[in-house]
């Protein structure tokens, strides 16, 4: 019993110990993307040293022997390591003025390091924006067919007469705007079927459900273009697409 009381206390003291002492905290982002900024494993383990010097014993300037008392690893390879991160801009030597004595005084400056991962966390930030962009964009489209196959399903509809098909894209537009259209709104729409392609009339309502803006003006005037450009088929749209991106 008297053991087993000498270990619960020597482990709490160590708690107690070890919580005084303090922490030195990583960053996560630059343990799971250092070797995408160029750093090796002896040079993140180096940095990780200077860190804790700065924070832990209030050094911004540590020797060469203070590295080399915390590490296995030689003066000279360290030095060697200081070296190549500084030639990595990840770290730089400044100049500053001591408080207590007013002289000048060196000190590691690590604004490269976050200059780098602050360009590796904003590239991340930008490739998931794009990638939850993408992703509307194919639930959009996906919608988008789901809905134009439904409303091409027209109560005894054989979709081989021109009225047949008007019925058809005029179904598609009230199942996008998810409600009825007034007659001067299906006015428009029949207009346009008279006066373009049914093909491009249902293609311009898919590229205004897909840039969330589903008004018949901003359609009209996606037809117009089409126009002005002699655009008559989904393939020459397609080209035009390709030809802006």
């Amino acid at each position: 019993m008297v053991g087993l009381a000498n270990r619960i206390n020597l482990i709490a003291q160590f708690g107690r110990d070890s919580f005084t002492q303090g922490y030195t905290s990583i960053p996560n982002l630059l343990l799971r993307t250092y070797k995408s900024i160029g750093l090796t494993d002896i040079e993140l383990v180096v940095l990780f040293h200077l860190v804790y010097f700065r924070l832990a014993e209030k050094n911004s300037f540590p020797t060469l022997e203070k590295f080399a008392h915390l590490m296995s690893t030689p003066v000279e390879e360290i030095e060697s390591c200081l070296n190549q991160l500084m030639e990595k801009k990840i770290i730089s030597i400044d100049k500053r003025i001591d408080l207590d004595t007013l002289e000048f005084i060196e000190i590691y400056n690590l604004e490269g390091l976050f200059d780098k991962l602050s360009e590796v966390w904003a590239i991340e930030r930008n490739n998931d924006f794009e990638e939850q962009q993408r992703a509307l964009k194919r639930k959009q489209e996906k919608s988008f067919t789901a809905n134009l196959d439904h409303s091409r399903t027209v109560k005894g509809a054989n979709i081989n007469t021109i009225s047949e098909t008007t019925a058809m894209v005029y179904n598609a537009f009230e199942s996008e705007f998810g409600r009825p259209l007034s007659p001067m709104e299906g006015e428009l729409i029949f207009s346009w079927c008279d006066q373009f392609p049914v093909e491009l009339v249902i293609e311009a309502l898919r590229i205004s459900v897909i840039q969330g803006t589903c008004n018949l003006r901003y359609i009209e005037r996606i037809l117009q273009d089409w126009e002005r450009k002699n655009i008559h088929s989904i393939r020459q749209v397609r080209e035009l697409e390709e030809a802006y991106t």
